[in-house]
């Protein structure tokens, strides 16, 4: 059974999960497991989209001055969400991939999804 998901933003869960992201994303490049290298690196990316702020006024750099702003902090739930939604989009494309008939695109899709599964449980 899965722990509950935690709603207070802060590195605990997301720090978390995307540490474990990483971990999974090194043992799949090491293995050269290409799907996996996809679909982890797409989850990672997402993520750090989601924690992006929105640039401003206020953020725009001055010369000579550093333009970093610190990211906003997401909870546990927020990058769940973000996970199931990339796996699925893939499931849906991989369905339209085999009602068309183009089975290697459905299976590519198939173990892209088999990778972020057990970040999902």
């Amino acid at each position: 059974m899965t722990p509950p998901l935690d709603s207070t933003p802060g590195p605990a869960g997301h720090a978390a999960l995307r540490a474990r992201l990483q971990d999974a994303l090194r043992v799949a490049m090491r293995a050269r497991e290409a799907p996996a290298v996809s679909a982890l690196r797409t989850a990672l990316s997402a993520l750090d989209n989601a924690s992006a702020v929105a640039q401003t006024a206020a953020h725009v750099p001055v010369e000579g001055l550093s333009a970093d702003v610190p990211r906003r902090e997401l909870t546990e739930g927020e990058a769940i969400a973000i996970l199931q939604a990339e796996a699925d989009e893939r499931r849906e494309a991989m369905e339209t991939y085999m009602r068309l008939g183009r089975d290697p695109e459905a299976n590519r899709l198939r173990a892209e999804l088999a990778a972020l599964a057990p970040f999902l449980e």
